[in-house]
């Protein structure tokens, strides 16, 4: 079976810069990559080397930011693969660490519910066949035309149409969350798990972005690490992503 996780960006480069970097990791542990682009993305940018990695291009929607567009796409990326595919939500910054994600393609599978206090599920990470995702989200092949829908049902509690930064930036994980609430009893939950360091309550096993030197002082295995998403290139940040990815995976 084809797996592929699943990942977005406009054109930042504070979040296009890792894309090569991410392509590796997954490659590493058996994953590969889709990167959906909004539709001023030069795709050269990405700078990605594997043949096996997809890039799909998103439409321009008049009615929304490109910043909604970018984070609810990966929602209709089964739009784009086999049914019999196995996609994953991820987001860009979030570097994996260590071969964690091991679902089984019967089931859908969200990871680090607990995260949010069991107040919404994570976009990073939840997986299931492209066929299950068409079913879930009421998909048929009509990206734009489904995007547009759905920006527009009032159901879902955040919208990409408010002004609101919080409204908006919310609208992925608040419209997926309301498409599988309802079948809650078939989603396997794999919890992650919190740590207290830094003066904050985090992710168990992530190198963070709050604290990034702090939040490595804890015992390994390391699941993830959430990187900068700022000024990424600034020299100091840099070179803090870059010895921690060259540890796991040597220099690029």
């Amino acid at each position: 079976m084809n797996r592929y996780v699943v990942v977005s960006t406009t054109n930042n480069p504070d979040y296009y810069f890792y894309a090569p970097y991410i392509e590796r990791a997954w490659n590493k542990i058996g994953w590969n990559i889709c990167v959906i682009i909004t539709n001023d993305v030069n795709e050269s940018d990405l700078k990605l080397t594997n043949p096996l990695s997809v890039v799909i291009r998103m439409p321009k929607i008049n009615q929304l930011r490109d910043s909604s567009i970018a984070q609810a796409s990966r929602l209709y990326a089964s739009n784009y693969f086999p049914l019999d595919t196995l996609l994953m939500t991820s987001d860009i910054d979030l570097l994996p660490l260590s071969d964690y994600w091991h679902p089984n393609e019967n089931d859908i599978t969200i990871y680090g519910y607990d995260l949010t206090w069991f107040t919404f599920y994570p976009m990073g990470y939840i997986c299931m066949t492209a066929e299950k995702w068409q079913t879930y989200m009421n998909l048929n092949n009509n990206t734009k035309e489904e995007i547009i829908r759905d920006a527009y049902d009032t159901s879902i509690p955040h919208s990409p149409l408010a002004n609101d930064w919080e409204e908006w930036w919310n609208w992925d994980w608040s419209m997926i969350t309301k498409r599988l609430k309802p079948f809650e009893k078939e989603i396997k939950f794999i919890e992650r798990g919190q740590i207290d360091i830094a003066g904050a309550t985090l992710a168990k096993g992530r190198i963070d972005r709050y604290n990034w030197e702090e939040t490595q002082n804890q015992s390994e295995p390391f699941i993830d690490a959430h990187c900068e998403n700022n000024n990424v290139m600034e020299e100091s940040k840099l070179n803090k992503f870059l010895k921690v990815f060259n540890k796991f995976y040597g220099e690029l």
